[in-house]
C-alpha cells in the first residue's frame, strides 16, 4: 500500500495485491451466500470483484494506520481483553 496526496491536498492510496480472482464455477456458482453476495456488489466480471477486494484491503489498512497513529489499536485490545475477562 502507498499513501500520498495529489496537487490539492486530497489523500490518494494505492493498493497492489497479487490475487487471482473468478467469479464463475466453484463456490460463486454453487453456494447460495456468494451468489447473495455478487449480486448486493452488482459485479459480474472477475475484474469487477477484484477491484471490489483491493478496495477494501485499502480501507482495511487505512483503518489499522488511523488506529495506530491514534489511541486505536491499544486501547481497543485492552478493552476486548478486559470484557473477556469479566472486568467491563
Amino acid at each position: 500500500t502507498k499513501w500520498s496526496k495529489d496537487k490539492n491536498g486530497n489523500l490518494i492510496g494505492n493498493f497492489e495485491l497479487p490475487l487471482s480472482v473468478g467469479i464463475v464455477g466453484g463456490v460463486v456458482r454453487h453456494h447460495p451466500i456468494a451468489k447473495i453476495c455478487t449480486k448486493i456488489l452488482g459485479v459480474s466480471t472477475a475484474q469487477e470483484l477484484s477491484c471490489v477486494i483491493a478496495v477494501v484491503g485499502l480501507a482495511q489498512n487505512f483503518a489499522a494506520m488511523r488506529a495506530l497513529v491514534t489511541e486505536g489499536i491499544q486501547k481497543g485490545h485492552m478493552k476486548l481483553h478486559a470484557r473477556k475477562e469479566g472486568k467491563n
